[in-house]
């Protein structure tokens, strides 16, 4: 749950105890099929993790929100998850 009532769906796949990596989904897209399990093969000591962005999946619309906003949603999932440092990766919409 974000601090502004919004519920954020995410997931993870991966090694848990890997480097983190956020992945942001096309548009339109939610985080299901964000990591295909080639790339979780090839990638072995990654933790993979993918959210809904606002309006998508599971994840409740955010009114009035611009693109930036995401950094912020980024954060809230980070923090969730008890991360320090972690990197981003978007695609087409993301």
């Amino acid at each position: 749950m974000m601090r502004d009532g919004r519920r954020l769906a995410f997931e993870e796949w991966g090694d848990k105890g890997g480097t983190p990596v956020v992945l942001l989904h096309g548009t339109p897209g939610c985080r299901y099929g964000s990591v295909p399990e080639k790339v979780r093969e090839a990638r072995p000591g990654v933790r993979f993790i993918a959210y809904d962005r606002p309006g998508y999946g599971e994840s409740d619309r955010g009114p009035g929100r611009r693109v930036a906003d995401a950094a912020r949603d980024v954060a809230a999932v980070a923090d969730a998850l008890g991360l320090d440092r972690f990197a981003v990766l978007g695609r087409s919409g993301g």
